[in-house]
Order: C-alpha cells, then sequence, then structure tokens
C-alpha cells in the first residue's frame, strides 16, 4: 500500500507540474535562496512534543513562480535529529527504556507551493501572504545499533513533507518566510527502533517523523514574460 500510495502522488505531482506549465501566466520568476532553523524528531525514543526544536536544519532551496498563487519547489536539507529518554515526558522512555541515539538526514525534495493570498513577483509593492506546501522526499539516513551512536551503514526511504509558512517581500530582490514543515517518513528505523538483523523496541505503531522549522530567505531572479496558453 505504501509504494502504490507513492506511485499516485508521484503521478499527481508530474501530471499538475505539466498543467501549471500549460497555463497562461504573465510573470515567469525564479527564486534560489538558503534554509535555516531548529529540528526534532517523533519516534520511540525520547520527546513526543510534536514541534521542539532540539537540534538544527540546513539548507538550499529553489522556487519556480508559475502565477500569483502556484510554484514548484526543489530543496536539499541536512537535518540533525536528537532522541533522548532522559528527556522524556513518557515516565517508561525515562525510567526504563533509557536510549538515546542522534541521526542526520539528507533530504532531497520535490513540491507544489500554494499562495493563500495573491503574491506577485513582478509589483515592486509589499507582498505577504500565508503558504501551503506538500510533495515527495527521498531521505538518505543512518543505520545505528539499537539506538546506540554506532554507525552501520547507510538506509534511505522515501517521506511526504506538510509546510505551513508564511512570507513577504519587502523590495524587489528578496522574500523572507517563516515555515514549519513536519516530514511523515516511510520508515520506523531512523532511530534504530526496527533493524531486522537487531532485537526491535518501541511500540512499531506508526513510522518516524520528523519535523523542522525556521526561515527561509530567497533571491528573485529571472524576467518578466508573457506566453499563451496552448
Amino acid at each position: 500500500f505504501v509504494y502504490i500510495y507513492v506511485l499516485i502522488m508521484t503521478s499527481k505531482l508530474i501530471n499538475l507540474t505539466f498543467l501549471f506549465l500549460s497555463m497562461a501566466v504573465f510573470s515567469q520568476k525564479n527564486e534560489f535562496g538558503i534554509f535555516a532553523g531548529g529540528s526534532n524528531y517523533i519516534g520511540d525514543i525520547g520527546s513526543t512534543t510534536y514541534i521542539n526544536p532540539s537540534s538544527y536544519a540546513i539548507g538550499f532551496m529553489y522556487r519556480k513562480n508559475f502565477n500569483k498563487r502556484i510554484s514548484a519547489r526543489a530543496k536539499v536539507n541536512y537535518v540533525n535529529i536528537i532522541g533522548d529518554d532522559s528527556k522524556s515526558s513518557d515516565n517508561f522512555r525515562k525510567t526504563t527504556q533509557r536510549k538515546y541515539f542522534e541521526n542526520t538526514i539528507l533530504d532531497f525534495g520535490l513540491g507544489i507551493d500554494f499562495n493563500f493570498l495573491d503574491f506577485d513577483l513582478t509589483e515592486s509593492t509589499f507582498q505577504m501572504s500565508p503558504y501551503f506546501s506538500t510533495g515527495i522526499s527521498y531521505i538518505s539516513f543512518n543505520n545505528y545499533d539499537d539506538g546506540l551512536p554506532i554507525k552501520l551503514d547507510k538506509n534511505k526511504s522515501i517521506a511526504i513533507p506538510i509546510t505551513l509558512g508564511y512570507k513577504i517581500k519587502p523590495n524587489n530582490n528578496l522574500i523572507y518566510a517563516i515555515e514549519v514543515t513536519a516530514n511523515h517518513s516511510f520508515t520506523d528505523n531512523i532511530d534504530g527502533s526496527n533493524d531486522n538483523s537487531l532485537p526491535t523496541f518501541g511500540s512499531g505503531l506508526s513510522n518516524d517523523w520528523y519535523v523542522y522549522s525556521g526561515i527561509t530567505i530567497t533571491y528573485i531572479f529571472g524576467k518578466k514574460i508573457c506566453c499563451r496558453n496552448y
């Protein structure tokens, strides 16, 4: 079911991309910039608080704006995550399980952004809008020995990001945004709790999530063009 869902999501994203490329647009601008912020993980070790930055995340992003509401996004993020049962509010994790791990995730993503308000990059006036983004990510992370910080090998999976943010354009060149992205992964082994070659632990009822929140600063480039419907 997981792979069927991924195929459906990928197909929908490709169809949406070609649809938006064929629409009539009067401004086609590009953005390139950076992301920096905090990160946390939700799984079988440590805190289960949804947004609780305990480490860091950095990355780069590119955005292609098709019109005032729709854009495509490509991103590469390096996410450090930490799980520590000593800081958990769960008494079993704190007193009995008592595990700790630290991992890094390399996240390559493609997605679609939707602005809730018109956001015209060709206008010199002040612009602002809340936005929503989703898509699909390919992730690479380390395997760990039973939650201990001993690297075994690399593991790979996919994740579905869900982003909520708010952005402003105070001038002609830069866009500033604050955003939170919750990533639902299709693996339960980012924390080493579900390795087939080792004893498992934790509930196993859901896969691991990782969340990063922070700011993006993007630079606008490209020229105003006009195209027609085909």
